[in-house]
């Protein structure tokens, strides 16, 4: 088990079995708040029968001893500032006692909570790159303690189902907007729309295609928005990229395309372009059929080819004996996979999504299993914010614009980065940071000498990725370009182009390659 001996696998295995336990305790505890939020939610007048028990069980206790009833309210509301008016004293005073001290040490430790956690607020948002994180989800928590300078605002979606709409921006730098309900977080950005002003706003999005969205006026925020799935996939396609192997044929299986493979392909599809004579096959199983028609009309544009399967891929054991490697993105099945592909094709990659990853290749001969998704690694906020990426898209954007009106880098070329940067849709701000995404596999074939600086190597590549790029968000082509109905007339090959268009899809100002490069 590469090299790992029984005692090690029991070891683990225990520690695994501790963690299991720990987390089956959590989630008792947790079960047993929500059944204390959900009779308060539903009773919220019994905090309020609870605190004037004292009184009432006091009152009981010194009518007993004779006072009047005057007297008796009197010695009864005392009880709560621990100053007993006389010395009498029976089993109902003295439970009152006892209970008023309980009550009164409630509060003042709530003040406390609540002015300890204010406080520590402030002296946060004391720092220029505070950071906070509105959630409703363990995600979003576990983003919150990456935060360098920061802290969460949570509400639980079990305790108050309105609670979001009162929540309030804080006043930082920095916001990570990671409500479950996309509509959650448009909402919420829409009602502190004012709050936000000049702030950098980082909408999560599920659901939402952010290439559709309109043009935002960001002269009142600056508004990035990102899917948890594409985080992953960006992080996926980093850590075990193709480069090594750009120029022999592999065969990549995806089986699995609900959100994670969507997202693993997309990716996949997207950067791994480093040859002109490269050959990248993408065998799919499990598309629906509407993903199936859409999966057949992308072209590669190069050698690459996409399969779609419609069987099921236990059927399919020819194919996966093919395969140099197989990605596995279903949480379920992943033991039986693994076995399935050991015995079909011992020599494979085997890459399986788990949102708990560690000690699953520990299992296995093979040293070429992977275990990838844990959120709490990939999900940071560094990761989220993405400055250097966000940064160089700008550039990028910036850079055409010069080559069209033909004129060079203003001195303060940030500022007019932003002023571009803001005209710009949903789509095109996400084409720009594709070309920033794949940009580093461009800088590393010209430090490996695979093409000079402003080759037409490198030319037809950027060609190739930019046409994917349309192409995966549904544009097609047509003799004249019209964006509203998602069609251009450069999705042509690149031997087709006019030089003056073969020469856009490189670097026009010497002066912002040098920045973007710096970025890589």
């Amino acid at each position: 088990m590469k090299g790992t001996s029984n005692k090690e696998l029991l070891l683990e295995m225990t520690k695994n079995g501790n963690v299991m336990k720990v987390k089956l305790n959590k989630r008792r505890r947790r079960t047993v708040l929500k059944l204390l939020h959900a009779i308060k939610e539903k009773c919220p007048w019994i905090s309020y029968v609870l605190s004037v028990v004292p009184f009432i069980v006091g009152c009981i206790g010194y009518a007993k001893e004779g006072l009047s009833f005057w007297e008796t309210v009197y010695a009864a509301l005392a009880v709560y500032f621990v100053n007993p008016v006389n010395d009498m004293t029976n089993g109902y005073i003295l439970f009152a006692e006892i209970t008023s001290v309980l009550v009164v040490a409630s509060i003042i430790l709530s003040v406390l909570r609540y002015a300890y956690a204010k406080m520590g607020h402030f002296f946060i948002r004391l720092s220029k790159d505070a950071t906070v994180v509105y959630t409703d989800n363990e995600m979003g928590q576990a983003v919150g303690e990456t935060v360098r300078h920061g802290y969460v605002m949570y509400t639980d979606p079990d305790d108050d189902e309105n609670k979001i709409s009162k929540l309030k921006a804080e006043k930082v730098r920095n916001h990570i907007v990671m409500f479950t309900d996309d509509m959650d977080n448009v909402s919420f950005i829409s009602k502190n729309e004012k709050k936000l002003q000049g702030d950098n706003i980082y909408l999560m999005l599920r659901d939402v295609d952010p290439t559709l969205l309109d043009a935002v006026d960001e002269s009142k925020m600056n508004l990035h928005f990102f899917n948890v799935y594409d985080v992953l996939a960006r992080d996926y396609w980093k850590k075990y990229n193709l480069y090594d192997r750009r120029k022999g044929k592999i065969k990549i299986a995806i089986i699995g395309f609900d959100q994670v493979g969507n997202a693993i392909f997309k990716y996949g599809y997207l950067n791994n372009i480093f040859s002109l004579v490269q050959s990248v096959e993408y065998h799919i199983w499990g598309a629906s059929p509407a993903e199936v028609a859409f999966l057949n009309t992308l072209h590669t544009m190069n050698d690459d080819k996409i399969v779609v399967h419609d069987r099921g891929w236990e059927e399919d054991i020819e194919d996966l004996a093919q395969m140099d490697r197989v990605i596995y993105t279903f949480l379920d099945g992943t033991i039986e996979l693994i076995q399935f592909v050991l015995y079909v094709n011992p020599l494979a990659e085997i890459h399986c999504y788990s949102d708990t990853p560690a000690g699953l290749a520990k299992l296995y001969l093979s040293d070429k299993i992977v275990a990838f998704g844990d959120m709490k690694e990939i999900l940071t906020e560094e990761s989220i914010e993405n400055e250097r990426l966000y940064r160089q898209g700008k550039l990028f954007n910036y850079d055409y614009s010069l080559r069209y009106s033909n004129s060079q880098p203003a001195q303060d070329f940030e500022e007019a980065a932003e002023k571009e940067w803001k005209k710009l849709n949903g789509f095109f701000k996400s084409s720009n940071v594709a070309r920033a995404d794949h940009y580093w596999i461009e800088q590393r074939l010209k430090a490996d000498g695979e093409f000079d600086e402003d080759s037409e190597d490198a030319w037809r590549i950027e060609h190739i990725r930019w046409s994917r790029f349309y192409y995966v968000n549904h544009w097609s082509y047509a003799k004249e370009r019209d964006n509203a109905r998602r069609k251009h007339h450069l999705l042509v090959p690149y031997e087709e182009l006019e030089y003056s268009e073969k020469a856009k899809d490189g670097i026009y100002s010497d002066v912002l390659r040098a920045e973007i490069d710096k970025l890589v």
